[in-house]
């Protein structure tokens, strides 16, 4: 009779998808290391010694017109090209209409080659004679669609183009390196010289002096997010359409919307660590708050614009806020009355499946949208009033501010603001949809018993990050005898694991979804109300499908182990050298479905020295299985797919008394910053002199042989532990 009354413990086995390994054939090999080549040393087009140089400077697209499948495009690509396309050390970007129209036939011109070997020989001749920010951009998306390019890796932006990423200063030191040392020539990547670069990055121009909000650079500018944003802008290009595409084209404005309620809810949090505050609202007539103190140098010489505390909309950014107010009008007619208008004057009704996925498209100003003739752009609009850039009438002197650029949009506080506002007629339309019911949000026979996480720590750490293309090689040769590094700190955090105790009276599939909020404050007045009033203020930090049997259920999932987040690229030298090894049958070279996602070094937001209080919301649901699939994503790998909508069921208010639903589970917990940090098993307090590793030596080059490699990892430091 007792054995009817014990539960037995059980670990449940956790069904999110592994990321699969793939071991590369040579074919596989070949193809990756001639696109990965066509990255480096982008500023410079004639690379002597390279295969691209040698293959880009022979080739004839007319000649070869029957090897691509739309040959009206080649012409006109060809009419362009001799007419004169946007010229190389020009600034490129999509948000001006002359380029974006250019990279479009460029793209297609790369998309429609019938086999790989055309899609190199057209791509090497783009590298060699038209503008490296847009053939960039276009290589990125074509090698992203191609089925013939599929798995192969793209390297990080901050490789590609280190000055969009690092100050000046950072890469001012490497021109001066490189131009007052040299580098022996060995042209072997077995042996080579590195140069390491350090800079007092928290004092640079006295940013902190001018505006609080660059206590938040840490985040802002980590070099990690805003690779992952370059990229998950060009997954689905707001500049082209993606109907004739193998993408899901059901979740192309969705996306748009949960990425960027994402990253502003993420962005709330480290404000709220740092005593910030809300976020706060503007008005076109009057004084926009946070300046942009740019110390970013584009690869021609041309410093990113600035934009001075508590200015005016210049007088030439007038018009364009005449149009904004009248799409704004335009959008929040259609969210309010329910229906949008298409090209033909045909009513689409948007309270309706399909229809969050239009307005997110309607609102993004993508190619897909229903009407961008009468609905506009309103992303573009904002940022180009808040960019402050001057209006250039000519394409070739363009100078595009951080907003117009997608690798350093992130890193200005005016892109949260005009975010929020664009959120919020994401929000609107959610009010207005009627909030779950229990019957929509229980799970019956599962309950959440309680859970519990391990104690959390973040901290700063020093990393290492390859930035050779910030100079110029006399040939490829040359290119290849040397490293450069920049090592800036960054936010981290103490991996730890979750642990569910969930109970279940029947066998049956659940998924697990895992969100992260701020904790109560007066602003919400009664705690019951809280999740009603800030669902939208929750990061989803992980979701994973698990098998369920009768009676306890023991579930762990480790913070690494998230959907969302993905590992650090392991540095364009090292993976250079495997991939070269791999060619020469020296070892295997092993990829995975999925490249980059949001950082994992960011899962948790910074918290405080004594420690703040966040809100885990912990919510299991039914999987019905007729409804479950994959979304698979070019370089962001394959992702569960149950037909709820993304943030599901934070992504609408939530009455109060739904929290008390037995598949429903909330706690605060704490999250402690450090500002000492720990390198290679080692503690370093605060103010430890900055030339504290005694195996890297700072303004100095040094020999591969002398660095040896540490993982980063906590220890006890005179007995006592760090953390």
């Amino acid at each position: 009779m007792l054995k009817e009354f014990l539960v037995l413990a059980i670990t449940a086995f956790c069904l999110a998808k592994a990321t699969e390994s793939h071991t590369a054939d040579v074919d596989f090999l070949h193809k990756q290391k001639r696109v990965y080549e066509l990255f480096m040393y982008i500023d410079q087009p004639k690379l002597y010694g390279s295969e691209f140089y040698e293959v880009g400077h022979t080739y004839d697209i007319e000649s070869n017109i029957d090897f691509y499948n739309d040959k009206m495009i080649v012409k006109e690509f060809l009419y362009r090209f001799k007419l004169g396309m946007l010229r190389r050390g020009a600034l490129f970007s999509v948000y001006y209409k002359e380029h974006r129209e250019e990279l479009r036939v460029l793209f297609r011109l790369l998309y429609s080659a019938k086999d790989f070997q055309t899609f190199y020989k057209t791509a090497c001749f783009c590298r060699l004679y038209l503008n490296q920010g847009m053939f960039i951009t276009a290589l990125t998306t074509s090698v992203m669609y191609r089925p013939d390019c599929k798995h192969i890796i793209l390297p990080p932006m901050y490789e590609v183009y280190p000055h969009l990423f690092f100050d000046n200063e950072y890469i001012q030191e490497a021109h001066h390196y490189k131009m007052t040392s040299g580098f022996k020539k060995t042209g072997s990547f077995e042996h080579f010289d590195t140069y390491f670069i350090d800079k007092n990055y928290t004092s640079s121009f006295m940013k902190y002096y001018v505006d609080k909000e660059y206590s938040l650079d840490y985040f802002t500018d980590d070099a990690g997010l805003n690779n992952y944003y370059y990229y998950i802008r060009n997954l689905f290009p707001f500049w082209i359409t993606i109907k004739d595409l193998e993408l899901p084209k059901h979740i192309r404005g969705e996306l748009y919307y949960y990425v960027h309620q994402q990253l502003l809810a993420r962005y709330y949090l480290e404000r709220l660590s740092n005593g910030l505050g809300e976020i706060e609202d503007f008005d076109f007539y009057k004084n926009f708050g946070p300046g942009y103190f740019s110390t970013l140098v584009y690869s021609n010489g041309v410093a990113v614009p600035n934009r001075d505390r508590y200015t005016d909309v210049p007088v030439y950014k007038y018009k364009y806020v005449k149009e904004i107010e009248n799409v704004e009008m335009r959008i929040l007619a259609a969210i309010d009355s329910g229906y949008i208008v298409d090209y033909e004057g045909k009513q689409i009704g948007l309270y309706t499946p399909e229809g969050f996925n239009y307005l997110g498209n309607l609102i993004e100003g993508n190619y897909d949208s229903c009407n961008i003739r009468f609905y506009g752009a309103i992303d573009a609009l904002y940022r180009d009033i808040f960019g402050f850039n001057y209006d250039c009438k000519h394409k070739h002197c363009v100078v595009p501010s951080a907003l117009q650029t997608f690798s350093a949009s992130l890193r200005d506080p005016a892109f949260y603001r005009l975010y929020k506002r664009i959120i919020g007629y994401f929000l609107r339309y959610k009010c207005h949809l009627p909030a779950y019911t229990a019957s929509e949000l229980e799970f019956s026979g599962v309950k959440i018993h309680d859970v519990k996480v391990d104690k959390l720590y973040t901290y700063m750490e020093p990393f290492d990050y390859f930035i050779n293309n910030a100079v110029t090689v006399d040939s490829y040769k040359d290119g290849m005898t040397f490293n450069i590094k920049a090592k800036k700190f960054r936010l981290n955090y103490k991996p730890f694991t979750f642990n569910f105790n969930v109970m279940s009276d029947k066998v049956t599939k659940g998924m697990i979804r895992i969100f992260l909020g701020p904790s109560y404050d007066d602003y919400y007045f009664k705690e019951e109300n809280y999740m009603y009033y800030s669902f939208y203020n929750f990061v989803e930090l992980d979701n994973f499908v698990v098998d369920l049997k009768p009676g306890t259920n023991i579930i762990e999932r480790h913070s690494t182990h998230s959907v969302f987040t993905a590992k650090d690229f392991p540095g364009g030298d090292y993976f250079y050298k495997k991939l070269l090894k791999a060619i020469e049958g020296n070892e295997p070279f092993t990829y995975t479905d999925k490249v980059y996602g949001f950082p994992d070094n960011l899962y948790l937001p910074r918290g405080k020295v004594g420690g703040m209080p966040f809100k885990l919301y912990v919510y299991i649901s039914p999987v019905d299985e007729s409804k479950f699939s994959y979304i698979d994503l070019p370089i962001f790998g394959k992702y569960f797919y149950d037909g709820k909508p993304f943030g599901f069921p934070l992504d609408r208010p939530m009455l109060p008394y739904m929290t008390e639903l037995g598949n429903m589970f909330m706690k605060d917990i704490y999250i402690y910053y450090s500002k000492d940090y720990v390198e290679g098993g080692h503690y370093y307090p605060k103010d430890y002199p900055k030339d504290y590793h005694k195996d890297y030596v700072y303004g100095e080059s040094v020999k591969k042989s002398d660095i040896k490699e540490k993982p980063y990892y906590f220890m006890d430091y005179d007995k006592k532990t760090i953390f």
